[in-house]
């Protein structure tokens, strides 16, 4: 997999059936449609594959939900960065595998391709509005306040 690729566990996938949405100040769920993504190569789909990974794997669930414990043993195993914002799964693995958070993410998104405030708050608006919290207590979440709110 290169840099900058995108991968889901099967047990994510099989999770990921709706988000959420705001339609005229309603919350709607609107089913997730992944297929495209895969087809284009933009999402790869992981599935376990040894006996170290799955042994990995079942640890893990004691502490964490499955998908967070499946992404996590193949993250561990193939040397991949997980993408968290669990502050149990991040104390847990913390110094087991390289760990990003969304508002690393959207912050490194906004800086790299020069995207525009407006564009920028949308995006963070829509993941808010499809059920993201900003994590309290994360060092860029003055970031967030200050992109969200620009004018």
């Amino acid at each position: 997999m290169s840099a900058g690729s995108v991968a889901v566990t099967d047990f994510v996938l099989e999770e990921a059936l709706y988000i959420r949405r705001v339609v005229e100040g309603e919350i709607e769920r609107e089913p997730v449609d992944l297929v495209p993504l895969i087809a284009s190569g933009a999402l790869t789909i992981f599935s376990a594959d040894s006996e170290a990974e799955l042994q990995t794997f079942i640890d893990l669930t004691v502490d964490l939900d499955d998908g967070e414990a499946m992404t996590a043993a193949l993250a561990i195993h193939r040397g991949c960065v997980l993408v968290t914002d669990d502050r149990k799964a991040e104390r847990l693995l913390a110094g087991r595998v390289q760990l990003r958070a969304t508002l690393e993410l959207m912050r490194d998104w906004a800086r790299t391709e020069g995207v525009a405030a407006d564009e920028v708050r949308a995006a963070l608006t829509g993941v808010y509005e499809r059920g993201y919290q900003a994590p309290t207590r994360h060092p860029l979440k003055s970031w967030w306040d200050a992109a969200i709110t620009a004018q």
